[in-house]
């Protein structure tokens, strides 16, 4: 109770800040002029909050389009804003987006993100993340770990977040919106950077930036080498009884530290030839993990690699009729050595998969009233494999199992979509779309050999073939040049990957998965009361059915059991509210509030909380800059959570189950950054930044993937890290 009663007056705090610095603003005329087509990176740094509302961005209908034209709420992260706070990583900066928060279960894939109130056990399924317009998913998951997307925030020149569903445009997983991170932008001219960076927990980064143009050849390099000890907190501070450790195979004592390390080698390169685009990226993960069981000796390791290679030509035939194609290929690999129990146990497991993706879109501007944008999309997971041997754990099903693909059979999802947006006047702008989008059925089978017995064969299909319409209006109102409102509604599905069908599909006991859908409505406001002072809020309702959770149980007789399963229905209501001021020269301030309720929708459920959904998230930013100094703070709330309702766990005195874990305690971190340019000669640049400044603790909810850790994970304290680079 005291902690949350300092957490809401830190907040209080924070607001009052804000409002005694609008109230010494001034309140100057409104521009009426709009920035051009193309925005040089540099002059974000500079425009007024007013003028970054008129920035065109490219991600929600893949052509470029006014922040304040575009049917969704839209968060614009650039470079500048990235360098001022000091982000140490891809995750610090997507905590910073408004409605979204971390939880990190020590699992192989990292940071998973909840988003307005709801967080699935697969790591980031319901927001598709692009890199320059290509798409990282991981086929194995359908899904877009962090471990995949291993991009260093150096190479980042700039990130825009559409929220709420994109499936008309961007197809199966868009649940929550899209996140493109730009690593190519050349406008501003190029950019060289060379960098090394160390900090605590033994972290130490280097990275190489080199960019160039020749004629009409334009070409970005980005490569970067990271490793980090990790996080070091005794197991025994996360359990409620720490003495059934040993039986788990862990002494008392036990802590992480080495047990979570990571090592990442990233590469990207992208080149553009008049119309031509080639985007190739590559990374490469040694980390180390926390599954079902305490790790022992060495640690249980993830090493993963994934290469996506993609060709693109765009091509304005007029002034009317532009075309756009694209062809990806991708292949990922993840090979497990679990290391548990004892320090001589023997385990492993190899998931690869490989796919290649079509896209055909065409941009059709008769008027500068009705832009129509159409296209196709072709999807095909061409191989899927899942091997595991884990002998040690004495269990037959775990010996020399063998899940994939039948031959000669590919997981295909195959849509086509239009969306038109149209201004009957000059206040007022519609859009409306479909996506048509199919699954055909495709085979899958399970070889289980053991010893010198004859394999055993199971086959079932995944036969779900339905065509799914995916609808989406939006209307937008120019009440004047200073108040905008957005009235949204939208409609989306996730299928479910080929992961979760093989624990299903071949398992006779269990039904056959349902694609997730969620139902969204949304209202946003945007208003510019002056160049300093900008105030972006939404209300939204979301509805979640047929949702697809994870179990991971590990039975007292050794038996490991991972299976999925179709969680019923859910509904989530909130709001977010973003205020962004410069109240004097050279200060911005930013302040965002979210709530969000979520109620699980099941018969018996309905007064038993929703789990991993905090009610509150909020946070605070401000930056002061000038000439070659830049100071920073940011601050982090997320409220508690409850974990995992557990139908299994029957007692007297819980008949209908109970949590796996404890409930998390609300936590409040404060970060802050100091970086100065120029220093002794130009281009050369030093920063240091201090995370969790005041050594909050953070406490993650359980999760069934460690579930015997029922206080919950620990995150990480107060943390620094240098770095020394030089712009060129």
């Amino acid at each position: 109770m005291l902690k949350r009663m300092i957490h809401a007056r830190a907040l209080i705090a924070l607001f009052m800040v804000l409002a005694v610095c609008l109230m010494f603003s001034q309140i100057p005329l409104l521009s009426q002029e709009e920035t051009e087509d193309e925005t040089k990176p540099s002059e974000l740094f500079k425009m007024s909050l007013k003028e970054l509302l008129n920035v065109k961005v490219t991600t929600a209908n893949r052509s470029p389009e006014k922040i304040s034209d575009i049917p969704a709420s839209v968060v614009l992260i650039t470079r500048e804003e990235i360098e001022a706070y000091g982000y140490k990583t891809l995750a610090e900066i997507l905590e910073n987006i408004p409605g979204l928060y971390n939880i990190d279960d020590y699992g192989e894939y990292g940071a998973n993100f909840g988003v307005r109130g709801f967080w699935s056990g697969v790591p980031n399924d319901n927001m598709i993340i692009l890199v320059n317009g290509v798409h990282q998913v991981n086929d194995m998951w359908s899904n877009y770990p962090l471990n995949k997307i291993t991009i260093p925030v150096e190479a980042i020149d700039r990130i825009e977040v559409i929220r709420g569903p994109m499936s008309v445009i961007y197809g199966n997983g868009a649940f929550y919106g899209v996140i493109n991170i730009f690593t190519n932008d050349n406008s501003d001219g190029p950019l060289s950077i060379t960098s090394a960076s160390a900090g605590s927990e033994k972290t130490k980064k280097l990275f190489l930036r080199t960019g160039g143009k020749q004629g009409d050849f334009n070409y970005v390099l980005n490569a970067s080498l990271y490793n980090t000890y990790g996080i070091d907190n005794p197991l025994a501070e996360m359990m409620t009884d720490p003495s059934i450790l040993p039986s788990l195979g862990a002494p008392v004592d036990s802590r992480t530290g080495g047990k979570l390390e990571n090592n990442e080698k990233y590469l990207n390169f992208s080149g553009t030839f008049k119309g031509f685009s080639l985007n190739i990226s590559f990374n490469d993960v040694n980390k180390k993990f926390y599954f079902a069981l305490p790790s022992t000796s060495n640690g249980t390791r993830d090493h993963s690699n994934m290469t996506i290679v993609s060709f693109g030509y765009r091509k304005a035939l007029s002034n009317i009729l532009t075309l756009e194609g694209k062809l990806t290929y991708s292949h990922s690999k993840d090979w497990y050595i679990y290391k548990f129990l004892f320090d001589d146990f023997y385990g492993i497991q190899l998931l690869s998969t490989n796919g290649i993706e079509v896209e055909l879109n065409s941009f059709i501007n008769p008027s500068d009233k009705l832009d129509i944008n159409t296209g196709l999309y072709y999807r095909a997971v061409l191989d899927a494999d899942d091997m595991y041997d884990i002998p040690s754990l004495n269990s037959p099903s775990l010996e020399n199992n063998y899940k994939l693909l039948a031959d000669n059979n590919y997981i295909i999802t195959r849509s086509l979509f239009t969306q038109v947006t149209y201004s009957p006047f000059d206040r007022l702008r519609l859009t409306a779309g479909f996506r048509l989008e199919q699954t055909p059925k495709y085979k899958l089978e399970s070889i289980h050999t053991i010893g010198a017995n004859p394999p055993y064969y199971m086959s079932g299909i995944y036969d779900r073939e339905k065509i799914e319409f995916i609808p989406r209006v939006a209307a937008i109102y120019y009440l004047n040049d200073h108040n905008i409102f957005k009235f949204l509604f939208g409609r989306t599905i996730n299928r479910p990957s080929f992961f979760q069908n093989t624990q299903n599909a071949l398992d006779p006991e269990r039904e056959a998965l349902k694609p997730e859908n969620i139902q969204t409505f949304e209202f946003n406001y945007i208003s510019s009361f002056s160049d300093t002072f900008t105030v972006n809020a939404s209300i939204f309702h979301n509805t979640l059915e047929n949702l697809i959770t994870r179990i991971v149980e590990l039975t007292t007789e050794g038996n490991y059991k991972s299976y999925s399963g179709n969680a019923g229905k859910m509904v989530t209501h909130g709001f977010e509210l973003t205020l962004n001021a410069e109240p004097i020269d050279y200060l911005r301030v930013e302040l965002s509030v979210t709530y969000q309720k979520t109620k699980d929708q099941r018969e018996g459920y309905e007064n038993i909380a929703a789990a991993y959904s905090p009610n509150w998230l909020g946070y605070v930013k401000a930056y002061y800059h000038t000439g070659k100094f830049t100071m920073a703070i940011t601050g982090n709330y997320v409220d508690s959570m409850e974990t995992f309702w557990d139908e299994t766990k029957v007692s007297p005195g819980n008949p209908k189950g109970s949590r796996i874990g404890e409930q998390t305690p609300s936590y409040f971190t404060l970060s802050a950054n100091l970086r100065i340019e120029d220093l002794l000669t130009n281009g050369l640049y030093f920063n240091v930044r201090c995370s969790n400044l005041l050594n909050e603790e953070i406490r993650y909810p359980t999760t069934t993937l460690n579930s015997y850790l029922d206080r919950g994970t620990l995150g990480s304290g107060r943390t620094f890290l240098v770095s020394l680079g030089y712009k060129f």
